[in-house]
């Protein structure tokens, strides 16, 4: 047996104690294959601040397959249950299985030879401990208060207050993002569900990949605004593109088109998925939701701050129901100059419903409104009115249907090309909606075809016009061109 070298022990001695103190060096003892960068670095970081309390709500926005997860989601709790095991943390994710995957990673840390030598006080249940819960659903620390609960989105999170919550991606992919319902339950819940088990001293970190404006870092952001010293309970985020962009950001370095993570995902890989799906692009790797302007298929419309006195005044109606929300816009036209108002965006509306939504819009009966074709039944419907239930008769509007046929979706956007085009401020779904209405890109070029997606206010006002007008304004009608390939760092 070699006799023990004192020196050598306390190197070990000093590395443990490092370990408990710094995240970063925590990560890199329990799981020393695990590829450190710069970029992890700063993450742990941020998560060290957040584990002190100097920071109440952090953002983590990466690409995908950069290790985030690994850091953020099955390492931090194990070392904030090592600094105090009284801690009630709460992990959440899209789906239930997803989020129980989270819970067993998390439990093979905490049991883990390395993680005991770091905090050996703090203990899972074993099968004699039948007092203390150990599932993939919640787990109980042995002798402390601390506990975790591991929830799919929608699940129920009910019990005792939750000191740290951690949401991981509560959004799958593109499809959910897409889906204005699901948007809508996923924020309901975080709302409803979520931040009724909060206290004054709650923290919450949020890690993900950006999908859409309107996902839940969006709203988060939109309602709480980010951290300063005039806003301290704001959101300390942390976003990383995977190519660099001219954006000044002091933790990262990188020159303009630099790729994060060379060795895992290349400049040149990275370049190809920019071309092919600029939308992809823009979203999930550089954590910016909006459509490049060489795939928006309006990008030049205004926003302002009020609707004005126009010289010819319409509405534009889109029929939904269950996913897709029914829309009711007011368009305006002053010579070149069109403007739009959004009146209803909502889902789960019958007939009756749409007639008083109008009213309460103040909608003049008489008012020319030209909606979609396809209902017919609605349409006779909604002009002949309805009575409340409280027997109040509202009159039906002056509703027609909109001409469709072959090359109507493209003609109407030309149509619509002509104007100058203007929307109000508080039309926010249909100002979300010109964000993110693309061509479908081949090659890095965009087609003279639109993606069936983010369409439904749009949609009532291209009709609308289109019926209206068809006349080309001032000029001869043209066809839609392609547009020129554009070079990522001359945009």
């Amino acid at each position: 047996m070699q006799p023990i070298n004192p020196d050598l022990v306390r190197l070990e001695q000093v590395r443990r104690e490092l370990a408990r103190r710094d995240f970063a060096r925590f990560v890199q003892q329990i799981k020393p294959d695990y590829q450190m960068t710069w970029f992890h670095a700063v993450i742990c970081n941020q998560l060290q601040a957040l584990a002190r309390k100097e920071i109440k709500k952090l953002m983590v926005f990466m690409p995908p397959q950069n290790g985030k997860s690994e850091v953020a989601t099955r390492s931090f709790p194990p070392y904030l249950f090592g600094l105090n095991p009284n801690l009630r943390i709460a992990v959440l994710s899209y789906a239930a299985s997803k989020a129980k995957k989270f819970n067993r990673e998390i439990q093979q840390r905490l049991t883990s030879p390395r993680y005991q030598i770091l905090f050996p006080s703090v203990r899972l249940a074993s099968a004699k401990d039948e007092a203390v819960s150990r599932t993939t659903e919640q787990f109980d620390l042995v002798g402390y208060n601390g506990s975790l609960k591991s929830v799919g989105r929608q699940g129920p999170l009910t019990g005792d207050p939750v000191d740290i919550a951690i949401l991981d991606d509560l959004l799958k992919d593109r499809l959910e993002a897409q889906s204005l319902t699901i948007r809508e339950n996923t924020w309901n819940w975080i709302v409803d569900v979520v931040e009724t088990r909060f206290h004054n001293d709650s923290q919450i970190l949020y890690v993900t990949t950006r999908w859409d404006e309107d996902d839940p870092a969006g709203r988060f952001l939109e309602r709480d605004g980010y951290r300063s010293d005039a806003n301290p309970t704001g959101w300390e985020v942390v976003s990383f593109a995977a190519l660099k962009t001219a954006d000044i950001v002091p933790y990262d370095q990188r020159p303009v088109g630099t790729a994060l993570w060379p060795e895992r995902h290349s400049q040149q890989r990275l370049e190809a998925i920019r071309q092919n799906s600029p939308l992809t692009f823009n979203s999930l790797y550089q954590q910016d939701p909006r459509p490049s302007t060489e795939a928006m298929v309006f990008p030049d419309w205004i926003e302002v701050d009020e609707f004005p006195a126009c010289d010819s005044q319409f509405l534009g109606m889109d029929f939904g129901y269950s996913n897709d929300p029914t829309t009711l816009i007011r368009i305006g036209i002053s010579g070149r100059k069109l403007y739009l108002d959004e009146l209803i965006y909502e889902t789960g509306l019958t007939n009756p419903d749409i007639i008083e939504r109008a009213h309460l819009a103040k909608v003049n009966p008489r008012e020319e409104l030209i909606a979609d074709n396809a209902e017919p039944k609605s349409i006779e419907e909604i002009k002949r009115g309805t009575t409340l239930a409280s027997g109040q008769r509202l009159a039906g509007l002056n509703i027609k249907a909109c001409t469709k046929g072959p090359g109507s979706i493209n003609a109407g956007i030309q149509k619509l090309k002509e104007y100058q085009v203007h929307y109000t401020k508080r039309s926010l779904n249909l100002r979300r909606e010109v964000r993110n209405y693309q061509w479908i890109m081949a090659g890095g070029v965009a087609t003279n075809t639109p993606i069936d997606a983010y369409n439904h206010a749009l949609d009532a006002v291209r009709s609308a016009v289109y019926t209206k007008y068809k006349v080309p304004v001032g000029r001869a009608k043209v066809s839609i061109p392609m547009r020129k390939k554009t070079s990522y760092f001359n945009q």
